[in-house]
């Protein structure tokens, strides 16, 4: 009779324990996908800011490009508002290439990796403290290392 109840308090512990598992796993999966939908939607916005902010610099470029055609066509003739208007697009593109991972790739990198690895994750680790620590450590009065 002992025999049978050993194992039944067995069969019970793993049914609990099994339980106890498929509802931390099952828990987990839910963690993992809010976690997921939150780093999403945070770099959905970035990249719609970002669309937002192009899409307008293009209209006020235009804008402007019109305005300035039209101004240094009243100053000069229409061939050379269109070239001095050229030159001008064909050096600011030559910049923009140029600075491009100063402008664009190095800001969305350091921003996507904001994102995607939380600074909750990240031990940001203060100089003064750490040397602090150190001193702390090693100090006689306090009985440190060399005071032993």
């Amino acid at each position: 009779m002992d025999i049978l109840g050993r194992f039944t308090r067995k069969s019970e512990r793993g049914e609990k324990t099994w339980k106890d598992a498929k509802t931390y796993f099952s828990q987990r999966y839910d963690l993992l996908k809010l976690e997921f939908l939150e780093k999403s939607s945070q770099l959905l916005s970035v990249v719609f800011s970002l669309l937002i902010v192009v899409v307008c610099t293009l209209v006020v470029l235009v804008y402007l490009s019109s305005a300035a055609i039209h101004w240094l066509t009243m100053a000069l003739n229409a061939a050379w508002a269109y070239t001095i208007l050229c030159v001008l697009f064909v050096a600011i593109i030559l910049f923009v290439l140029a600075k491009k991972d100063v402008l664009f790739v190095k800001p969305l990198v350091r921003k996507f990796s904001r994102i995607l690895y939380s600074e909750e994750k990240v031990e940001h680790v203060d100089a003064e403290n750490v040397m602090q620590d150190v001193e702390d450590e090693y100090d006689v009065k306090k009985g440190g290392a060399y005071g032993q």
